[in-house]
């Protein structure tokens, strides 16, 4: 005696499954209808009455001194994403009104910088308004351009030590050519001593010679550190133009599609738990 079980191909198991929904949902078909389109109305409306929010993204560029980070792009993010750094910038910058404003909850609470590239963050903050967003990306800016000057301030300040001494330099070398230049040093020492002439001129011609050696490269000096302070090199974070605002909630049309989603498939399975004993019988 076999003890194998029928095999039930696919497509009987589907039709058989179909033809189980579509006597479960018929007798219900206007109640799931209604039920559904009353969730997503009340849930539409509820939604319009709940109060704007707008998310703002922007980059920000980090700064650098002589052509290196200030600091790494992950360093620099988790001391944004501190919660008494935002709270700083914001008092500094009176971008909300109090403690108890609710964009100020919203802004520390969204507030979120991330690296985005190698010399680059991404800022994403949610506040009340739009100017509100706008103003708490600048504030948290400022604000780190504020706590990094402790860092940047030396080395820029070691850089035009360095420019101050290449001036001084400059001067004293011009000073020197211009001396040199003078006909008084060329003078014979005696009436008719032509070999003295002669040394002095030669001797007169190597100093020319050194010295204007000296200021060239003096002067390409001074020009390699005005690059290095310069703002292709050196500069202080900042941030981008193209400060992108969009209107994050209320997206009641979009709340409204998924609550009926969910009330539909709620309804066809309290429809098929509710099917009449002779139809799961049948």
């Amino acid at each position: 005696m076999s003890n194998a079980q029928p095999q039930i191909s696919i497509l009987e198991y589907f039709g058989g499954l179909s033809t189980f929904l579509d006597r479960s949902v018929r007798k219900r078909l206007g109640m799931i209808a209604i039920g559904t389109l009353a969730v997503m109305f009340a849930v539409f409306l509820v939604s319009q009455m709940a109060p704007a929010t707008y998310t703002a993204t922007a980059g920000v560029r980090l700064a650098r001194v002589d052509g290196a980070d200030l600091m790494t792009p992950q360093a620099t993010a988790a001391q944004m994403n501190q919660r008494m750094f935002l709270v700083r910038a914001l008092g500094a910058s009176g971008a909300v009104a109090g403690p108890d404003d609710r964009g100020r909850s919203l802004i520390l609470d969204s507030f979120n910088a991330r690296p985005n590239v190698a010399d680059a963050l991404t800022l994403v903050v949610t506040a009340a308004s739009e100017k509100q967003a706008r103003d708490a990306l600048e504030a948290a800016v400022n604000e780190l351009n504020k706590e990094q000057e402790k860092l940047r301030a030396p080395l820029v300040s070691e850089l035009s030590a360095q420019l101050a001494l290449e001036d001084e330099n400059i001067v004293s070398l011009t000073r020197i050519r211009e001396s040199l230049a003078t006909s008084d040093l060329i003078s014979p020492s005696a009436p008719g001593d032509a070999s003295a002439l002669v040394l002095r001129r030669v001797w007169l011609l190597d100093l020319t010679t050194k010295n204007e050696e000296r200021l060239a490269a003096a002067n390409a000096e001074r020009r390699r550190l005005v690059s290095r302070m310069g703002p292709s090199k050196t500069y202080p974070a900042s941030l981008s133009e193209d400060v992108i605002v969009v209107q994050s909630s209320p997206r009641a049309i979009r709340h409204a599609i998924f609550a009926g989603a969910i009330a539909l498939l709620a309804l066809l399975v309290y429809a098929m738990i509710r099917m009449p004993g002779s139809a799961r019988a049948h």
